[in-house]
């Protein structure tokens, strides 16, 4: 039957798929930067994608200070 995907599963995917393209595979954490970075190019308040990645607190501020590859691009395509 139909069973939800578990993370272990994503993962083992995205490495497998990773290793079939000849790249280095990428981890869960990639994964956490690349979704923040595209929902803050492609706009997204910051508020928003704070929701979004279940985060707690103030550790989105620490989070998004502490990867400045993140940031970067971001604070380029939205100055103010």
């Amino acid at each position: 039957g139909v069973r939800p995907l578990t993370r272990r599963a994503f993962i083992a995917r995205l490495t497998s798929a990773a290793r079939a393209a000849g790249i280095d595979p990428i981890q869960g954490h990639g994964i956490r930067v690349g979704g923040t970075l595209e929902y803050l190019l492609r706009g997204v308040p910051l508020d928003v994608v704070k929701s979004k990645g279940r985060w707690a607190g103030d550790s989105f501020s620490i989070y998004l200070r502490k990867h400045a590859q993140v940031m970067a691009p971001y604070m380029q395509a939205v100055p103010d």
